[in-house]
């Protein structure tokens, strides 16, 4: 028999065959071994993790303020403004000092020391049946020097709750040298009255009167008290307006006219140092002559009353800036009202024409009449606020422009623009902007349930060419025009 030779070429090849699955096996061990070398560094690393993640979330916590803590460590100046903000904000028929106040000292310790420590929480006293006795002398006393703004307000009281009364009136009068302001709401107790204008002078500087006529008589501005410290006025109440000369510091004047059967009064008052100056309410029985009432200093004029005509020709005003009229009914007319004062008020440069009522008549050329007169009576204002509806009359194309008498107009405030008042505007812009003059800044007074579709964005985004437009958000609805929140470019 014969051997086999080593050199057989089908026995080498079986050889490397089992050679090479050998080491194709060794080699997946060691990848294997590798891999579960790291999964082990890994579940290890994950288990150190899980032991010292809760222990550090632990120290963090335990390092951390509570919520409530970084309020309390705002320092003591801004907590209490916030405090003061709060108490000034009233919600609907909520004694702010009887309850919020008393809620907010129950928050903490430090919220209570700091409301009991300090004066300008206390200052404010009402005479009412809901604040007794041991609460009005509480504020008295915590109050320490501080100006006080008294309240009286004693339609509740009886004549059963006289005793009640008189102490409370006694723990404010102890203290008449710190009253910084004076409102009285429906006081028809004589005596009571007879009691707080007693002295020959007042230290108050603010006084506001609401009540009727017969309620207020008794002490109606005597020239022989001395009022010279009253410079803030408020009367909401029936008025005979000669008697305000007597008040020669006045700054402040606000005074709405009640319905009242009083015979005709001629009106002749000048307040030398008056520089705001409200009125509202039916004037019919006021007589006023031509430039009758003198106000040197008056800067700001509100006018809401149901006969301007002969108020705005009675006012001498050399220095107002700011006009605010509103239209006391469907029969005011601008034309008539501002037709005869175009040379008495050039010094205005800001005009705010609040509501529409006067444009509602479907004749346009009184309208265009009625925009003529008050851009005629007030050329050189530099900013004017108008409504939506008041465009057509101030900015169509097809008539004589009011608008155009307007040479140095600034600012232009529109409130509720509609879309189809876009037009005309934005024409009027474009040909104002074709003849050189400066751009315009728009500003657009809108509530946010309007500015939350992107529709009207697009129709406001059509004014850049032609002027710089500006948003301004307003709250509340029903607020003026010319006190937006917030303001933020379109």
């Amino acid at each position: 028999m014969s051997m086999p030779s080593s050199l057989d070429p089908g026995q080498g090849s079986g050889e490397a065959s089992i050679l090479s699955a050998r080491n194709e096996r060794s080699l997946g061990r060691a990848v294997l071994d590798q891999l579960r070398e790291r999964k082990w560094g890994i579940l290890n690393k994950l288990r150190r993790i899980g032991i010292f993640a809760p222990m550090w979330r632990d120290r963090i916590r335990a390092s951390s303020p509570k919520s409530a803590d970084f309020i309390s460590r705002l320092p003591a100046e801004v907590l209490l403004l916030i405090i003061e903000l709060v108490l000034q904000s009233p919600l609907v028929e909520c004694d702010t000092h009887r309850h919020v106040k008393c809620g907010l000292a129950s928050v903490s310790r430090h919220w209570r020391n700091l409301i009991l420590n300090c004066p300008s929480l206390w200052n404010r006293i009402r005479i009412r049946k809901s604040w007794d006795v041991p609460f009005v002398k509480a504020h008295v006393a915590r109050s320490a020097e501080y100006p006080l703004d008294i309240e009286f307000d004693l339609q509740c009281f009886t004549r059963c709750d006289w005793r009640a009364l008189r102490s409370r009136l006694i723990a404010v009068f102890c203290c008449r040298y710190r009253w910084r302001s004076l409102v009285l709401k429906d006081i028809n107790k004589d005596v009571i009255l007879s009691s707080i204008f007693a002295r020959q002078s007042v230290a108050f500087k603010r006084l506001t009167i609401i009540g009727d006529y017969q309620a207020t008589r008794p002490f109606w501005f005597s020239p022989n008290v001395d009022w010279t410290s009253v410079d803030y006025l408020e009367l909401r109440t029936c008025v005979d307006v000669n008697y305000l000369s007597n008040l020669s510091s006045l700054e402040t004047l606000i005074i709405d006219f009640r319905n009242a059967a009083l015979p005709p009064t001629h009106a002749a008052f000048s307040l030398r140092k008056l520089k705001t100056l409200s009125l509202s309410g039916y004037t019919g029985d006021l007589q006023f002559n031509p430039d009758t009432l003198h106000f040197p200093l008056l800067d700001f004029l509100s006018i809401n009353v149901s006969h301007a005509r002969e108020l705005m020709e009675a006012i001498v005003a050399p220095n107002l800036r700011h006009v605010r009229y509103a239209p006391r009914s469907c029969d005011s007319d601008m034309s008539t009202i501002f037709g005869n004062v175009s040379s008495k008020f050039l010094s205005v440069e800001r005009l705010s024409l609040c509501g529409y009522t006067e444009f509602c008549p479907t004749d346009r050329s009184t309208n265009v009449e009625s925009a003529q007169a008050v851009s005629t009576a007030f050329i050189r204002v530099r900013h004017v606020e108008l409504h939506a509806r008041h465009i057509e009359a101030f900015f169509d194309t097809e008539a004589a422009c009011p608008a155009d008498s307007w040479e140095h107009l600034q600012v232009l405030t529109v409130e509720n623009l509609f879309e189809d008042k876009i037009s005309a505007l934005k024409e009027w812009l474009r040909r104002r902007s074709l003849a050189g003059k400066p751009i315009l800044d728009l500003v657009i007074v809108d509530i946010p349930s309007i500015l939350s579709d992107s529709r009207p964005s697009a129709l406001y985004e059509s004014f850049r060419p032609y002027c710089n437009v500006v948003v301004a958000l307003v709250l509340d609805p029903t607020s003026s025009l010319s006190t937006p929140v917030s303001t933020h470019p379109s």
